[in-house]
């Protein structure tokens, strides 16, 4: 059970331009995603952030790898829904 209510579909607001844009690339919303939508600044600084990352990595098939395990990891010991 999330301790922040993730954020549903029928919601309207700021945050919507990323979940459009996230159902594209990955054929869903993260949970990460949903959760931040309650502060759509903290939504688009995290996804800056990502996309800043993996654009300099791009290059580093390790880095992006340990940039992915980094983001897993916590998830499986957390027992979240990915």
């Amino acid at each position: 059970m999330p301790r922040i209510t993730p954020v549903g579909d029928d919601v309207k607001g700021s945050h919507e331009q990323h979940f459009k844009r996230s159902r594209q690339l990955w054929g869903s919303v993260p949970s990460f995603y949903r959760a931040l939508a309650h502060s759509p600044e903290a939504l688009e600084h995290i996804i800056a952030l990502t996309k800043a990352l993996r654009g300099q990595w791009r290059g580093e098939p390790a880095k992006m790898r340990l940039m992915q395990l980094a983001i897993l990891v916590p998830s499986i010991m957390n027992q979240c829904v990915i």
